[in-house]
């Protein structure tokens, strides 16, 4: 009610000032010249919330990946996503100079009244009580911070399991609804697409390389009615999808990249999953960091999204190992680290559970990251 700059007390003939908001509007405060120091103070309030925390919620939706995925014509409009990340720094910076310069002028024009206001509601007496409240609070929530910091430090996987009991119902549900509506063009394509991970090293996958390729099947198998084993030749043969898509890594970077393969409907559609199936698995021939094979699971109706893609080719030419080759998975409705590189076999299972440390993924048993990870 208060947070607009309306004057407090006015008298007719008091001095004041005028505002102008934009050409043409102005805001004119009548206010005695004592009590300008307080109107400032109250524009300044004003300021933050109206103009830059909605500020901040805007440049902070145009680096979103799913917005960028469902909407991509948004960070477009702030210049892309890193232009929007430092306009976004820039507004961070401004909240602290006001928090700075905040917490200065409470201290210096009264801590005592300053805080029996905030605090009490009043600040003629129990100035005392006030700041003792103040710092009780203040107190309380650095201790959250390092029982909490330590807890979970301590204890990763229970951290984890607790965490997901409320994560992954909401993220789960998101995933299924949304549908990736990208359509870069080729000028869009990134010069050089980051790639995190080493190719496998095993002797079987250099064999492999050496004859490229020519002796590799990709098995699908599981709850299914036709189990198969397909070769490059076989997958080639089924009808092709393109599509060019903006790759976002859960470290932060981003990369746009043309992508060749089979849907995986199309793969779905001759093997047949049974109706206990819920999760696909996709395994490679790399190792993860418990020295087992990377692995990671997705809901199977995530499979039947138009952009989930097997792909065997990258920006018109066959794909190179360092990309995943001869065949990586696309999911362009999440991070990165979900499209497994170095297909070796698709599972489908009623419960990931049962799979390495009950986690969904060789990220979320070794690095404890949240199996549905919808951008």
């Amino acid at each position: 009610q208060r947070t607009g700059p309306s004057g407090d007390r006015h008298h007719p003939g008091d001095p004041g000032f005028t505002l102008a908001i934009v050409p043409g509007v102005t805001l004119a405060i009548r206010a005695p010249r004592r009590t300008l120091t307080l109107a400032i103070h109250k524009l300044s309030y004003f300021a933050v919330i109206f103009l830059l925390a909605p500020f901040l919620i805007l440049t902070a939706a145009a680096q979103s990946p799913a917005i960028d995925a469902q909407f991509p014509w948004y960070p477009r409009l702030l210049g892309g996503r890193q232009k929007a990340r430092s306009l976004h720094f820039l507004g961070l910076v401004g909240f602290v100079l006001f928090i700075g310069v905040h917490v200065f002028t409470v201290a210096y024009t009264g801590l005592g009244d300053n805080l029996g206001d905030i605090m009490l509601g009043q600040h003629t007496e129990k100035r005392g009580l006030a700041i003792g409240l103040a710092v009780a609070v203040i107190a309380i929530i650095l201790a959250l911070y390092g029982l909490t910091s330590w807890y979970s430090r301590r204890f990763p996987r229970q951290t984890q399991r607790m965490l997901s009991r409320v994560v992954f119902p909401l993220m789960h549900a998101l995933s299924l609804g949304a549908r990736s509506r990208q359509q870069y063009t080729v000028d869009d394509i990134s010069p050089y697409l980051i790639v995190n991970g080493d190719p496998p090293t095993t002797e079987e996958f250099a064999d492999l390389e050496r004859g490229m390729f020519g002796g590799w099947r990709l098995d699908v198998r599981g709850l299914v009615t036709e189990p198969l084993s397909l070769s490059m030749e076989d997958l080639r043969a089924l009808p092709a999808s393109t599509q060019i898509t903006k790759h976002h890594c859960i470290q932060g970077w981003s990369g746009v990249a043309s992508w060749t393969g089979v849907n995986v409907d199309e793969v779905i559609s001759r093997c047949q999953p049974l109706a206990a199936a819920r999760f696909a698995v996709f395994t490679s021939y790399q190792l993860d960091m418990a020295g087992r094979p990377f692995y990671e699971s997705l809901d199977i109706r995530l499979m039947k999204h138009p952009q989930t893609l097997l792909a065997y080719e990258m920006n018109g030419a066959a794909l190179t190992v360092t990309h995943g080759a001869p065949l990586r998975l696309r999911v362009e409705t999440e991070l990165g680290f979900k499209m497994v590189k170095w297909l070796r076999t698709i599972d489908f299972v009623d419960d990931y559970r049962t799979l390495g440390d009950g986690q969904g993924g060789s990220r979320e048993d070794t690095m404890y990251y949240e199996q549905s990870v919808s951008i």
